[in-house]
């Protein structure tokens, strides 16, 4: 039953696990997938943006395999997720804790930190019936596969740690959802496991299941089609698609969806509302198109007719110079300047553009080719709608994280901020972590350490025993670390284990860096071996131990410890083992640069390279690292490790 004054639809987002009882249309592709994904080792969902991928996994595949027994773990993805601070996140990267997270979401956060994805098979297998596959899915992993930039490392050692996890376990069978530009991506993923793999491409909607999935979820709610309405407002959207005959466009529907909600929030009469769209489909795409589009351009900070006008002048043609205007396919490569890649795809994630393949390159084409006519008339102001909430502008900044965009994080949660009453106390913690996390990201650790601590304060007043509060204790207390401030590190840390109302292992694991840094080896030992006597194959625990140990000199215990991350060991671990190896062997120059690369804002990776050479008798490459030591921010080093680097660099 849909409570009075709900909205019976999800909108422009993507249905959740939570939205299967209003997920409609899709029964057969439901069956289709859970099948292959049962009988293959490896399964590629593909499809353009805006065709339901996600929504299809999320309310449809995941709850019918769950429903009927099968082994299915949650949908996986690499989605920021607001749980733990930034800081405190594995030093293996935010794309293992995201897919670990996600495929846990009921469990505390705290145990994806130190947890490899080999060890996640480990134990979910022995949980599994014998015989039967593990199902485990990716949603949407691009970015993981296609080595962006800033990234690259990151991204490198996530896939293979997921590729060593698959060898190793081949009793899991992998879905990936993925756009069609990243297949030949894929295909080596499986190519490496010597797989060939199972493809679904996911068409549009027929008619029929796109009446279902309009009218189905209405029912019990105070709004109600009249007869044949339904099939009427169907076929407005409707395109032709090969032998499949008319479909509709999800992503499309959703758009119509949402315009029927809109109108009834500005208190308009329903029947009304939908016989404004009979008559005039293009016009309801317009304001659609015009809200969107004026919401893309404030958040990439450009006029309000640029985004418009260039999908106007580039995706749209009318032959005689006059209407009606049809739409029309364009390179990638065919935009100006001012409409960088990070536009167009935001373009593509609002679902108004969609990939094709041109004769000669990529392109772009509308998601529709009604919007080519809606683009013709869109209005220099939109139908003003309802005021974005709080809850609404923190989501927006969550989605902003995802996408890499910490600028417009950043704005939203600075607006979800400036929301007043006291009902927004919840949104205004979620905003300031956000905003910590933008600093920290940023390496501004100052800015970041005074938004967590604004959230820190919140949090006290509203759940004082919250496991929330030792996490943003134990990210200030990191923050500390990285600014080489060992004794407001270590107060932090003490304080998260005094207010922690959960046995967490965020806080020795960060009490032990502090203590390490501090020049306690001992304490810190301790504290790290109480981790590992409750969880013996924790990673992060054994990666700081191992750390500590080729720091103190103790090489035959560095590693052991070292030796056990094989594909999960961060540049930290790495130049920790180059250490602890040195007084027996070297490693080849290339290694070594790019380890110096990877790492090249640690201090303690270009100490600890310092020091190898050192061993090696390289007195000039030991000088010229630890001078680069002594110039890193991220961290810096503690003071005994700087004394110890200036005496490198003076070649003593």
């Amino acid at each position: 039953m849909i409570a009075h004054g709900a909205c019976p639809w999800v909108g422009l987002r993507p249905f959740g696990i939570q939205d299967e009882p209003r997920f409609f249309g899709r029964a057969i592709e439901i069956r289709e997938v859970a099948e292959l994904w049962q009988a293959n080792r490896v399964t590629l969902l593909t499809g353009d943006s805006g065709i339901g991928k996600t929504s299809l996994l999320h309310a449809g595949v995941e709850p019918y395999l769950a429903n009927s027994g099968a082994p299915v773990v949650p949908i996986g993805d690499l989605r920021y997720r607001r749980t733990l601070p930034a800081p405190v996140i594995t030093a293996r990267g935010r794309a293992v804790f995201a897919l670990l997270s996600s495929w846990q979401p009921a469990t505390d956060p705290a145990r994806s930190v130190g947890l490899t994805i080999a060890e996640f098979f480990r134990r979910r297998i022995a949980t599994t019936p014998p015989g039967a596959a593990l199902l485990v899915a990716i949603d949407a992993p691009e970015a993981a596969l296609r080595q962006p930039g800033a990234a690259r490392h990151e991204y490198r050692n996530f896939r293979n740690e997921l590729e060593a996890a698959l060898q190793a376990f081949p009793q899991v069978h992998l879905l990936l959802s993925v756009r069609p530009e990243c297949l030949a991506e894929v295909h080596r993923l499986a190519g490496a496991l010597g797989v060939t793999p199972a493809q679904y491409e996911l068409l549009p909607l027929d008619r029929q299941s796109a009446i279902e999935a309009l009218t189905r979820p209405l029912l019990g709610s105070h709004l109600q089609f009249d007869t044949g309405v339904p099939a009427r407002l169907v076929d407005t959207l409707s395109i032709e698609h090969g032998t499949s005959g008319a479909v509709v466009e999800p992503a499309m529907l959703q758009a119509l969806c949402a315009e029927l909600w809109e109108g009834v929030r500005r208190d308009e009469s329903f029947s009304g509302i939908v016989q404004k769209m009979l008559d005039d489909m293009d016009g309801t795409l317009a304001a659609f198109c015009t809200r969107t589009l004026l919401t893309l351009t404030a958040d990439h900070g450009l006029p309000d007719c640029e985004i418009g006008g260039w999908m106007r002048r580039t995706f749209t043609m009318s032959p005689d110079g006059a209407s009606p205007h049809v739409a029309k396919p364009a390179p990638q490569s065919d935009r100006p300047e001012e409409i960088s890649d990070t536009v167009v795809r935001a373009v593509e994630d609002r679902h108004l553009l969609k990939r094709c393949r041109l004769a000669s390159e990529d392109g772009f084409q509308l998601q529709h080719p009604r919007l080519a006519s809606a683009l013709q008339r869109l209005r220099e102001k939109p139908i003003v709608g309802a005021d974005p909430t709080a809850a609404e502008l923190v989501e927006e900044a969550e989605q902003a994280m995802t996408a890499g965009n910490l600028g417009l994080a950043e704005k939203y949660a600075r607006a979800a901020l400036a929301m007043p009453g006291e009902a927004h106390g919840g949104n205004r913690i979620a905003a300031l972590f956000i905003l910590g996390d933008v600093a920290s990201l940023r390496a501004e650790h100052e800015t970041a350490r005074e938004s967590y601590n604004k959230a820190l304060e919140l949090k006290f007043g509203e759940d004082p025993k919250s496991p929330t509060i030792a996490y943003l204790f134990a990210a200030i207390a990191r923050l500390h670390l990285l600014q080489g401030d060992t004794d407001n590190a270590l107060g932090n840390a003490r304080g998260g284990r005094i207010t922690s109302a959960r046995d967490t292992i965020i806080i020795p694991l960060e009490l032990g860096q502090a203590l390490w840094y501090d020049k306690q080896y001992k304490a810190a030992i301790k504290e790290l071996n109480a981790v590992l006597d409750r969880d013996p194959d924790n990673c992060e625990a054994l990666r700081i131990r191992g750390e500590i140990y080729a720091d103190w000199g103790k090489s035959q215990q560095a590693r052991k410890d070292l030796g056990k991350l094989t594909t999960v060991a961060p540049p930290s671990a790495r130049a920790a083992h180059v250490l602890a190896v040195a007084p027996h062997a070297s490693v080849a120059r290339s290694d070594l640069d790019e380890l110096r690369e990877e790492g090249r804002t640690h201090g303690m990776v270009l100490l600890n390279l310092a020091r190898a050479a050192h061993l090696w008798r390289d007195r000039n490459l030991a000088a010229e690292l630890a001078g680069e030591a002594l110039q890193a921010t991220n961290p810096y080093l503690s003071h005994h490790h700087r004394v110890l680097a200036e005496k490198i660099a003076r070649k003593q």
